[in-house]
């Protein structure tokens, strides 16, 4: 007796276990070799490190992840080697005082800059592993 000579519940119950096994397999098929390239940095032949691309992917990312006065704050400090006084950052892209500090205060807790005393402002540099 096979699962086809028994009554309509049992046709039933056999065609929904066959669509749940597919969906298993669709889904399997489609997360698991997203998740495995994910993992695997770019490595260049010869000298076996990350290459150039991979650092400015760093950034991309960061970048992508941030919001619009986030992103524009982290643009120039890369345009201006990594860091910058406070005030200037306040000046350069017409922020005030308080929002400059705002946002200046939630890339330090997103740990992609640095806040340090400077006189009467803070010097604002960039994370060594987003400035590589």
């Amino acid at each position: 007796m096979g699962p086809m000579d028994g009554s309509p519940q049992n046709q039933a119950l056999f065609i929904v276990i066959i669509l749940l096994l597919l969906v298993v397999i669709v889904l399997m098929f489609y997360k698991w070799p997203r998740s495995a390239s994910a993992e695997k940095p770019e490595k260049s032949e010869e000298a076996g490190e990350e290459t150039e691309s991979g650092s400015e992917d760093k950034l991309e990312v960061a970048l992508r992840l941030l919001d619009d006065n986030e992103r524009k704050v982290v643009e120039a400090l890369v345009a201006e080697g990594g860091s910058m006084l406070q005030k200037d950052i306040s000046v350069d892209l017409g922020f005030s005082r308080v929002k400059a500090h705002r946002v200046v205060q939630s890339l330090v807790k997103r740990g992609l800059v640095t806040s340090e005393e400077h006189y009467n402002t803070n010097k604002i540099s960039l994370v060594d592993w987003l400035r590589e």
